[in-house]
């Protein structure tokens, strides 16, 4: 089901908080300021309070960084002219101390700062996540990530505040906090709304962006879940409906993984899509190679992808012409959702208790994104939106590949993950994506094999999502005892081998407990890809497989021309069976004057090193078909 913006508001709009509001933010969206600027003003309540306070040097702090980034961000380096003032307009004196402490002279009734956006600020050192960043276009779009609008005085982040958005009739706000919106005064600027947001806390107000924008919205149910998408497009392309199909699919995906219900009752997805509908022509090779290059070097350093929240998260993403885009939106949305079971479900003191002005790293990164990045993929399977060869194949294959990059030897997971925001771990925090998915997908193998099929690595995570929840946090240094506790004795030495350790991850035999062969270094014979030839020079940057023949300098294996085009699936020279068999053809299609055929190939064959490749093996034992079957299609098997 779909319906407008409205109707999807009302799932936030019903809770509100008994106690009145520490802090109440007011955000002038009507009037940009130059350079893109907006006006915050922030009224403290310190009769909210529940003790009496007495005047003294206060601080007013911005984050240095937020929860589910692990890189330093200073969001006080994007605040400009910050001012405090008494009730009765008496001004306090400000003294800024490094990127995001303001310390001032007594307390305030009124704080008063612009805020110039990340998106659009020149700023190299410590560049912002995109995903975590604020923008702000005037009567278009404006994206709060709240830790760079607004800040807090530390010691008091457990108190609640509002934050009133006041913004162009035209556009409509969509955040996971309760809200509620009136017509604002008849101005010279138009038609204007006023929304009142209602964070319990400081935390909860940091874990639920704002986006304001024109209406590209739609709204569906997933199970128990209302489902809210606001898209944003530089480009003006309708998207969302484009968009709700995917994320649609990707949803009912995780409902199948995790029993057919979802863990949240709303959730809200916020998409920024970057403007690159230039690179059409690029991507059809239409463009000659010095365009081409100055083209590529506008993306450079983009920071593309997504952050998760508790019931939203927000998306930064190209939008190149084509479909790309939604291309992919499903695994990063399968992503980004299951991380509510960790670390937003399940996590240590660090998480819980975040210090956002001096943060703490956790050792438990292998938990946080290695295990939701592997669950992300394994949904898909699970739940019938990617086939198990598709998986094995392309993502764990390639994961194992990228993870093979990094410096097991010389540098534990754990040590990686405590030291994130510090050269030179922060260089290698990549490896949480793929060396840490592949170290999950190990980890569940072993917990299958430990416990005879009986449980999962979902099921711990789950009935310790149960035991803990978002309220409460696990202990940081005695967690490994905690889960190792709910399987089995034996799982701890995994652990200290492989996440603590520096082992390399035992590929061979822990694919082999489910009837998979983990092959590296060894040279076989291989089918070779016939366009792939020396006789034959093809197009620059192919779209979707088809390549435009750009030289013949020889006798081919099949018959083609200057200015055709070449189609040829690969996978047709081998799967997750092995190889093609020796004396079997491949098909190539070849397009001339407007009229495609066919054509039959045998394919040369070559001595190849094979480099981290998976094949089934041809006879499974029947242990081995059970595991695979829970590991795969999620079926208990009776062991």
């Amino acid at each position: 089901m779909r319906t407008l913006l409205w109707t999807a508001l009302t799932f936030s709009s019903l809770t509100t908080w008994a106690q009145a509001p520490f802090i109440t933010y007011h955000a002038d969206l009507m009037r940009v300021l130059g350079s893109d600027q907006v006006q915050v003003t922030a009224e403290v309540h310190w009769a909210a309070l529940p003790i009496d306070m007495e005047d003294a040097p206060i601080v007013w702090q911005f984050p240095k960084t937020i929860p589910g980034t692990y890189a330093t961000e200073d969001y006080g380096k994007y605040i400009k002219g910050l001012e405090a003032f008494k009730s009765d307009g008496t001004r306090i004196k400000v003294r800024k101390k490094g990127e995001n402490t303001f310390k001032l002279s007594a307390q305030p009734d009124r704080i008063t700062y612009r805020v110039n956006d990340t998106y659009d600020a020149r700023v190299r050192k410590n560049h912002i996540f995109e995903p975590a960043g604020t923008n702000i276009a005037e009567r278009e779009n404006f994206l709060l990530n709240n830790a760079g609008f607004f800040g807090y005085f530390p010691g008091y982040e457990q108190e609640p505040v509002d934050v009133q958005l006041h913004y162009p009739g035209n556009m409509v706000g969509v955040s996971a906090l309760p809200s509620q919106v009136e017509q604002g005064p008849a101005m010279y600027l138009g038609d204007n709304r006023i929304q009142s947001f209602q964070a319990r806390d400081y935390h909860h107000l940091m874990d639920c962006p704002i986006m304001v924008t024109v209406p590209d919205t739609t709204s569906f149910h997933v199970a128990n879940c209302q489902v809210t998408l606001s898209v944003y497009s530089e480009s003006g392309r309708p998207l969302s409906a484009a968009i709700y199909d995917e994320v649609k699919v990707s949803m009912e995906a995780i409902a199948t993984f995790l029993g057919g219900e979802l863990p949240v009752d709303n959730y809200a997805f916020l998409f920024y899509i970057k403007d690159y509908t230039e690179f059409q022509s690029l991507m059809e090779g239409e463009i000659k190679i010095g365009k081409a290059f100055k083209l590529l070097r506008q993306i450079i350093g983009q920071g593309f992808g997504a952050l998760e929240h508790g019931n939203s998260s927000t998306y930064f993403l190209p939008d190149f012409g084509n479909d790309l885009v939604l291309d992919q939106i499903k695994d990063v949305c399968i992503h980004e959702f299951l991380h509510i079971l960790t670390p937003l479900g399940l996590h240590s003191e660090c998480i819980g208790h975040f210090n956002y002005a001096d943060p703490v790293m956790s050792q438990h990164l292998w938990l946080y994104e290695g295990v939701t990045e592997y669950f992300a993929g394994l949904s898909q399977v699970q739940g019938g939106v990617m086939t198990q060869e598709a998986y094995l194949k392309s993502l764990l294959e390639g994961k194992i590949r990228f993870a093979s990059r990094y410096p097991t030897e010389k540098m534990a997971f754990t040590e990686m993950s405590t030291n994130v925001l510090e050269k030179p771990w922060k260089k290698q925090y990549g490896q949480v994506y793929q060396r840490g998915a592949v170290m999950a997908a190990l980890l569940d193998l072993e917990i299958m094999r430990l416990t005879d099929g009986e449980k999962t690595l979902l099921d711990v995570v789950r009935a310790l999502n149960a035991r803990y929840g978002a309220t409460q946090s696990f202990d940081e240094a005695t967690f490994f005892e905690v889960f190792v506790a709910e399987v089995h004795p034996d799982l701890m030495g995994f652990f200290d081998r492989y996440v603590r350790g520096r082992e390399a991850l035992p590929l061979k035999q822990n694919l082999a407990c489910a009837g998979y062969e983990y092959v590296n270094g060894e040279t076989r014979s291989l089918p070779q890809s016939p366009i792939q030839h020396e006789n034959l020079k093809l197009s620059f940057l192919p779209l979707g497989g088809v390549k435009t023949v750009k030289k013949v300098k020889g006798p081919l294996p099949f018959e083609v021309e200057k200015g055709d085009f070449v189609s040829f699936d690969a996978e047709q020279l081998g799967g997750l069976e092995g190889p093609l068999p020796e004396g079997e053809k491949v098909e190539v299609q070849v397009e001339h004057q407007g009229e495609w055929t066919s054509t039959w190939v045998l394919p040369e064959r070559a001595e190849v090193k094979l480099s981290h490749k998976i094949f089934a093996l041809p006879e499974p034992t029947e242990s081995q078909q059970k595991l695979r079957a829970r590991w795969l299609e999620g079926r208990a098997a009776n062991f």
